[in-house]
């Protein structure tokens, strides 16, 4: 078990999801970008095939920051903040969720636009696999991992491991490797690596899927996973085991239950939401619209939908 010390708040930001709608209203916990008189003429967030959030971190007075995962084309995550006016300049650390390019392609960009030494990175050790997809009908996709010697020439410090690891003063909590533990959550079976030149072999468990967990003093855990290739049920069971908490206050991130495979396991992801009973549940990225649909039906209370721009206050 891991002590994972207590915050005060967190702030949770969504930089890049797969949508954006401006006439969202801003609730108690969450604020939505406000529309100005001019907002037609103003550059506007973008929505893209991606995902990346934003945490700040508050505990007596200090405030720090992590940036989880970058979207996938270059520039969005670097425009957005522009948009949003949010600066980087004190990032403390960057934790990527898994090596597919939706997470990782305006890694890069960010870093060489913040100009940081030793800037830590979070990730994986399978995130360095070269990867593509290859659907029943044959289509292939090319999965391409980060660019490793981009980062290091750009004085990353990379921390690549399996295992569960501390930052901030043991106050964020990167799961590492998460247990498979429900029988109906197993992984993308279209995926395959490269183990050597064009000799590609089946990888469908994607170990390299790892969130990242707070623990709200007073409220219980805050789970974020980007994509949830472990399943959702297995990535907050396996943070309230790692943990000893078995209160989740909420649940941010992608549950990538959209798709004819996983569209099945909806019923069953639902049913096991509800029996773990978050306080707050915002899905993104790739949940896809029948799980989200559902999620708010069976969950409205919980139920938060998710937005570029949104910030989410957490306390």
């Amino acid at each position: 078990m891991l002590r994972l010390q207590t915050i005060d708040s967190l702030e949770v930001t969504i930089l890049i999801d797969n949508t954006i709608d401006i006439l969202l209203p801003s609730t108690a916990h969450v604020n939505r970008p406000p529309l100005t008189w001019d907002w037609s003429g103003r550059p506007q967030l973008r929505a893209e095939h991606g995902y990346s959030l934003l945490f700040t971190i508050r505990k007596k007075g200090t405030s720090r920051t992590i940036l989880y995962d970058a979207g996938l084309a270059p520039d969005t995550l670097i425009h957005n903040l522009a948009v949003l006016g949010i600066q980087l300049t004190e990032l403390d650390a960057i934790v990527l969720s898994h090596g597919h390019a939706d997470h990782h392609g305006g890694l890069l960009g960010i870093i060489h636009s913040l100009g940081k030494k030793n800037l830590p990175l979070v990730l994986h050790p399978d995130a360095w696999k070269n990867r593509k997809i290859k659907f029943p009908s044959g289509q292939e996709i090319h999965m391409p991992p980060p660019d490793r010697q981009a980062l290091e020439k750009n004085d990353v410090q990379i921390i690549d491991s399996r295992a569960p690891s501390f930052l901030l003063s043991d106050q964020a909590l990167v799961t590492g490797q998460v247990d498979r533990v429900t029988e109906y959550e197993n992984g993308f079976p279209y995926q395959y690596e490269e183990k050597d030149d064009d000799n590609w072999e089946l990888d469908p468990w994607i170990w390299d899927d790892q969130g990242v967990v707070f623990h709200i003093n007073g409220k219980g855990l805050v789970v974020a996973s980007s994509c949830s290739h472990s399943g959702v049920v297995n990535v907050l069971r396996n943070a309230q085991r790692i943990t000893g908490i078995d209160k989740v206050h909420a649940f941010i991130g992608g549950m990538h239950l959209t798709g004819g495979i996983f569209e099945k396991i909806i019923p069953q992801t639902i049913k096991d939401l509800t029996t773990i009973q978050p306080d707050i549940i915002i899905p993104g990225h790739c949940t896809g619209w029948k799980a989200t649909h559902l999620i708010s039906h069976e969950m409205p209370h919980a139920y938060t939908q998710g937005s570029v721009g949104t910030r989410i206050q957490l306390a």
